[in-house]
């Protein structure tokens, strides 16, 4: 299966989401990392995770633009899943991972910056479902202040709902275990340490892979 973490505004831990899901995938097959964000957070993780010798490990490549479709189309069929971690910002990298995903993951904060984004970043989702017909979405509620978690994430939830969109269950908060993970190329659940983000993640896991 292949997934896409997209969207249009950077700051909703896309890549920390895509790198988790990626090395849960890795547990249970092989699994191919594409990173096509130009910043390549990604691929900074991979070779961290590397350096730390962290194990088990997704395969990563760095593909940019129209190779995400062309490349990735290839290249995924050697794998159980693929995760794609796209730019945060309408290019044409993040509209191939469109084109080539089976499901695409959309971390949505709860501000109203982020209610504003939606309105384009679905019609790029609804060209995109022109050409792939199968592809599937749903809106991840991620880097959530866990203070007003309860009050702005219904909020959000229910301006999404009005819009048609389907939400999943999972919850990513905002919490200081995340980017420590990131730092060390390891995940939540390898640090052991942040029982919340665990917890997080592992809701994650359970609804989509």
């Amino acid at each position: 299966m292949i997934y896409a973490i997209v969207h249009i505004k950077g700051g909703v831990s896309k890549t920390t989401n895509a790198v988790h899901l990626a090395t849960e995938s890795a547990k249970r097959g092989p699994t191919l990392l594409i990173d096509g964000d130009p910043q390549a957070s990604a691929a900074s993780w991979a070779a961290w995770r590397r350096e730390a010798g962290h194990h088990p490990s997704p395969t990563t490549t760095v593909l940019r633009g129209k190779a995400i479709f062309d490349e990735g189309k290839v290249l995924s069929k050697g794998f159980l899943n693929t995760i794609i971690d796209a730019g945060g910002r309408d290019s044409a990298g993040l509209r191939s991972a469109l084109l080539l995903a089976d499901l695409a993951i959309v971390p949505v904060g709860a501000s109203s910056f982020d209610a504003a984004t939606m309105t384009d970043l679905q019609e790029i989702i609804e060209m995109a479902k022109d050409f792939n017909t199968n592809l599937k979405v749903k809106i991840l509620m991620s880097r959530i202040d866990p203070r007003t978690r309860n009050t702005e994430t219904a909020e959000m939830i229910s301006f999404l709902k009005e819009e048609g969109l389907e939400i999943l269950e999972a919850v990513v908060c905002e919490r200081v275990g995340f980017r420590r993970a990131i730092k060390e190329g390891a995940t939540v659940e390898e640090l052991g340490k942040d029982k919340s983000a665990i917890a997080e993640m592992r809701a994650l896991y359970e609804e989509v892979l």
